[in-house]
């Protein structure tokens, strides 16, 4: 007979795998259980916070057997905060295993695809890669939010934060603003933008490239050719973004001409602009502002329909997409139908990609290869790449 259980009961779970956000997964009286705080190979003590029809949300409470892939000491500074990282003790093999696994899980359970996962990383940036973050200000201390509440932590040092984010992340305490502030620097310079959604006159006194949401003009820096703008996505680390760049390129190969959709300020294509025939589209003014700034390529704002009026309008040489984490579901069918010779697919979200390309495959299309890059050492979050060509009849 199954035990009712309710919110708020705790339980002894054992875990045995990891799914995509990072929380641990076990089994308890036929429901799925997932469990934050947990590592495969972890028995823990946990709290159930959520449930569902078919599966419950809990909150560890106790580790009561370590997983051999918990390390015994973390360079974590603050255990309770895990906005920054969430994997600062779990050994780096297994962080990699399991990420390639969740993605050949999603395309396979999500999108009925079998694929053999790549993986690439690069050794020497496993800590102080990241460049980019969005803090979180109560008024007297800047930083992360705690495991489980919106209360602040303040961090003064986090490993995996390059040493400009750390110096800028020290500047803004003490400052009197309350709210969510994004900060960008440049790892080879000393540019640091800031951002906020409201003005703070403080904050522009302090950092000369500050910008809030009404301003008309936007603060930018050059890396590796690219304008990185005030406000507007870029990767959350630009010296990982280079493995990035670098596999789509290879991916890209001789392509003669590209349509980059979701195109930001041209990441992946501004500096192929003058060598190829280049078209960007996206949703951004500001974004796309930057790149056509740069007087490389052709780049337009536009929305979905732009997109798919271009991905019909010739046979591309490529097509390139990084949608949002929500994917590009309104794109699929016009993918599918194009004539493009290949289609590049860059995804945070293994989910929406499995979904995504299930539907595109439908078309002329094979899947070709699937790389899984490690641009978030020591969090449970992950980018793919998805190479798709043409199937020759």
């Amino acid at each position: 007979m199954n035990t009712v259980i309710g919110i708020g009961d705790s339980i002894d779970l054992s875990i045995h795998a990891v799914a995509h956000g990072g929380d641990g997964i076990g089994h308890l009286s036929g429901q799925v259980c997932f469990v934050s705080g947990a590592l495969p190979g972890d028995r823990v003590e946990a709290q159930i916070y959520r449930k569902g029809k078919r599966a419950l949300w809990a909150r560890t409470t106790t580790i009561l057997e370590k997983s051999p892939a918990r390390l015994a000491s973390t360079p974590c500074l603050s255990a309770a905060c895990t906005s920054a990282c969430g994997w600062h003790d779990f050994s780096y093999p297994e962080q990699a295993r399991w990420k390639q696994r969740i993605v050949a899980d999603a395309l396979k359970r999500i999108g009925k695809i079998d694929a053999d996962v790549a993986w690439k990383e690069c050794p020497d940036l496993r800590s102080g890669y990241r460049t980019r973050a969005a803090f979180h200000s109560n008024g007297k201390v800047t930083g992360y939010y705690s495991r489980q509440s919106h209360d602040v932590i303040p961090v003064a040092d986090c490993p995996l934060h390059h040493p400009h984010l750390n110096a800028a992340l020290k500047g803004l305490q003490g400052i009197p603003w309350k709210g969510d502030i994004q900060v960008t620097v440049n790892p080879e310079a000393s540019e640091v933008l800031v951002w906020t959604k409201d003005p703070c006159p403080p904050l522009a006194e302090a950092f000369p490239l500050y910008n809030c949401a009404r301003d008309d003009t936007r603060h930018q820096f050059l890396f590796d050719g690219v304008p990185i703008v005030n406000g507007v996505f870029s990767q959350s680390s630009l010296l990982l973004n280079r493995l990035l760049v670098k596999e789509v390129n290879d991916s890209l190969g001789e392509a003669e001409s590209l349509l980059d959709l979701y195109c930001g300020s041209g990441n992946f294509s501004i500096n192929h602009a003058g060598k190829i025939d280049v078209l960007g589209i996206d949703h951004s003014s500001p974004a796309i502002r930057a790149a056509a700034d740069s007087c490389r390529g052709s780049y337009r704002q536009g929305d979905e329909s732009v997109m798919i009026a271009q991905l019909h309008q010739r046979p591309w040489g490529a097509v390139l997409l990084d949608p949002p984490r929500t994917g590009a579901r309104q794109l699929t069918d016009a993918l599918s139908k194009t004539d493009a010779q290949k289609i590049i697919y860059v995804s945070c979200d293994p989910a929406t990609l499995a979904r995504d390309l299930q539907a595109i495959l439908t078309g002329h299309w094979q899947l070709s290869r699937v790389t899984a890059v490690d641009m978030f050492p020591h969090t449970p979050h992950i980018e793919t790449i998805a190479l798709l060509q043409r199937e020759i009849r």
